[in-house]
């Protein structure tokens, strides 16, 4: 979760009227992620990992922020007072098809965070060559399935108490999304692509 406000950043507001900053990760955000991790719940945590967790290890520090930010990318999130709030992040499965994940801290979820998280996610995705999300999620976490819902995911039956759904990324999906262009100049930049933000998403 983003600690330097002087990176490029883009400033958000949410449906909610919330502001936020949202940067891609990198490996000075190891320390920021391990506090907003302790802050989540327990129940966020199981959420994401399916397993309990009480902390980050230094080695799954590493895993979430050294990024190529191409086959492994990720979104930071944090409030205006430096509070972290939120990660969204995609991880190549194989050729055109990428796991994405979502983590959003308590206080700020139902506030519209999660779908502009998917948009900005499923843009870069999609510019780096990317199809489709694949998508797990314990079968109780109906926020998160109405999201993917939201965004025509397309789901399997419960599996052992999971769920796996995927979502062909489409220029529909994040044709609405406030700030596009600043989203996909700063995922540029991350991966070391120039952006031609004139041109359109192609694949």
């Amino acid at each position: 979760m983003p600690t330097d406000t002087h990176l490029p950043t883009v400033h958000m507001t949410l449906p909610s009227g919330d502001p936020v900053r949202v940067r891609p990760l990198s490996p000075t955000d190891r320390d920021r992620l391990a506090e907003g991790f302790l802050q989540l719940s327990e129940s966020a945590r199981y959420q994401r990992f399916f397993t309990p967790v009480s902390r980050l290890s230094n080695r799954d520090l590493a895993y979430l922020t050294d990024l190529d930010h191409v086959d492994h990318f990720a979104w930071g999130v944090e409030s205006v007072d430096g509070e972290g709030v939120a990660v969204a992040r995609y991880v190549r499965l194989g050729a055109g098809v990428a796991e994405a994940a979502f983590t959003v801290a308590d206080r700020y979820q139902n506030l519209g965070l999660g779908r502009r998280l998917f948009q900005a996610l499923a843009a870069v995705a999609a510019l780096h060559g990317f199809a489709r999300f694949e998508m797990t999620m314990l079968a109780d976490n109906v926020a998160m399935a109405r999201l993917a819902g939201s965004m025509g995911a397309a789901f399997d039956p419960p599996v052992d108490g999971t769920v796996r759904c995927e979502v062909a990324l489409e220029e529909r999906l994040w044709a609405d999304l406030p700030h596009l262009e600043e989203f996909l100049r700063l995922a540029g930049e991350a991966a070391g692509v120039e952006v031609d933000r004139r041109r359109p998403i192609t694949r």
